[in-house]
């Protein structure tokens, strides 16, 4: 039988063995340095530098990601899941540059500004460069330079997501290449017969999250078109969002009445427009399969063909799971391990 003594001492134990575990686990949740300045960001001299000015950078067909929040919100995050879609673009293509801007109207140097934890490991990236897009220069001379600086734009609640969908569509206009969203993760080298692409996102809308153009010819012509239909978006009650706008254009410019009709028989070579299958596996009805692990081979099956996965983090990013292995899971050991190391609660 246990004595009185001895059941005191076990009970001591047993609470200094969990507070042990307590303080373990808060030791490794710190947060880890958000802000690293250009001396250490190694291999990119022009870190957040104006992209305006990076002439090394414009003289590739790149890769970009942009980060849009700084005219909205006092504080920028980039949180792991995002990190695993710089990292992934990066693994997919390391003979890409991978530029991620950073878009607002006055440098960005304070690094209490800046919630990047992730940031020292994805500096880690030979291909990898941080930019600062300077709205006020990025601007100048394209069709919606006075919805860029409107204040009805920067009044609205989607502000952001809004100007994000104008700035992608005006850095490709103005250098070309291959954008992608902050919640893309890519599983393939992003490389294409046609460097005009977009993907459907459902039966009828093209998607925004993953949009290629050649720099100059008809890229530069299809980004200029679409802009002449954005900066108008001020008079209207009802803001089209960018799927519509930009099917819209596609439609027009394959001279079609269904985005079907370009999927079957094509757009003359000009574009080419991807099934759903290749760049958006999961819509907003059933990217919770991605979180589920009963349907771990389901979302295997998805994404077989997948050459990247739009996460759709306004439905995706509270999800959670209570145990067993998930296909988000799975993709991120595989595509972004370093981010996943780091941060393997964010994709459970």
């Amino acid at each position: 039988m246990i004595s009185h003594y001895s059941f005191r001492y076990v009970r001591y134990a047993v609470c200094a063995l969990l507070l042990l575990l307590l303080f373990r686990l808060i030791r490794d949740r710190r947060p880890k340095p958000t802000y690293i300045p250009a001396d250490v960001a190694q291999g990119d001299p022009g870190f957040l530098t104006s992209y305006d000015t990076s002439t090394d950078l414009h003289a590739h067909s790149s890769v970009y990601f942009i980060e849009s929040s700084a005219p909205f919100k006092r504080i920028i995050t980039i949180g792991p899941r995002q990190a695993c879609a710089i990292e992934s673009a990066a693994r997919a293509n390391p003979l890409k540059k991978i530029v991620v801007l950073f878009a607002s109207w006055n440098p960005i140097t304070n690094p209490s500004q800046v919630r990047f934890p992730d940031l020292p490991t994805l500096a880690g990236f030979g291909n990898v460069h941080f930019r600062w897009l300077d709205l006020n220069r990025f601007a100048q001379g394209t069709p919606v330079e006075a919805v860029i600086r409107s204040d009805l734009l920067h009044e609205r609640p989607n502000g952001a997501e809004y100007l994000s969908e104008i700035l992608h569509l005006v850095l490709l206009y103005k250098y070309g290449g291959i954008y992608l969203d902050l919640d893309v993760v890519t599983l393939k080298t992003l490389d294409f017969v046609n460097a005009n692409f977009f993907g459907a996102e459902t039966e009828r809308l093209v998607g925004t999250s993953v949009i290629g153009l050649r720099r100059g010819g008809f890229g530069e012509l299809f980004a200029e078109r679409c802009l002449d239909n954005f900066k108008y978006f001020d008079e209207q009650k009802n803001i089209r969002n960018g799927s519509f706008l930009l099917t819209y254009q596609v439609v027009q410019t394959c001279e079609t009445l269904t985005l079907q009709e370009i999927l079957d028989n094509g757009c003359r070579g000009m574009l080419q427009v991807h099934r759903r299958s290749i760049f958006h596996p999961f819509d907003e009805t059933n990217v919770g399969m991605m979180f589920d692990p009963s349907r771990l081979e389901e979302a295997k099956d998805r994404l077989a063909h997948a050459m990247t996965v739009h996460m759709l983090h306004r439905t995706s990013g509270k999800m959670r799971v209570a145990g067993g292995t998930t296909g988000y899971q799975l993709i991120a050991q595989n595509y972004c391990p370093r981010v996943y190391e780091e941060n393997s609660y964010d994709f459970k």
